[in-house]
């Protein structure tokens, strides 16, 4: 088994991150963002983004305490599932698969995460306020990465 270690951000966490797999176990996902050793034209670190998958219990908490941004240890593994598309064509997806014990450890105190929280909905509500059309991520295919 190979081993997966970084500490990064939660980069985000979407609307529908907490669902049910078809055994009815929780499950919980999630955006991790971490810096790579390749640099952009300014010599900054280029993010990398991993998409992170959770099940269980080990979910649930998660679900109630990860907020975007929080800093996070991830110790895991690298998950590939092979899957065939709607269109026939053979696809792969990549995740994060954080280990049932220690998998991910916080990196603030519980004090610094709600301050944290609560200037983030601060700056979102002014964010919303001043603008009048909400910002829209252009899709990547993933089929063409360079």
């Amino acid at each position: 088994m190979q081993k997966f270690i970084a500490n990064a951000r939660v980069a985000n966490i979407p609307d529908d991150a907490v669902g049910r797999t078809a055994n009815g176990h929780i499950s919980f996902k999630f955006d991790f963002v971490c810096d790579s050793s390749l640099l952009d034209d300014q010599q900054r670190p280029i993010p990398t983004f991993f998409p992170v998958q959770i099940y269980g219990k080990q979910a649930e908490m998660m679900a109630q305490t990860l907020s975007k941004v929080s800093p996070i240890l991830i110790k895991g593994e690298i998950i590939q599932r092979v899957y065939t598309d709607k269109n026939g064509q053979r696809r792969t997806h990549q995740y994060l698969a954080p280990a049932q014990i220690a998998g991910i450890t916080f990196l603030e105190n519980k004090t610094v995460a709600e301050k944290r929280r609560q200037s983030q909905q601060t700056v979102f509500a002014q964010l919303e306020q001043q603008q009048s059309q909400p910002f829209q991520a252009v899709p990547v295919d993933v089929d063409e990465p360079f």
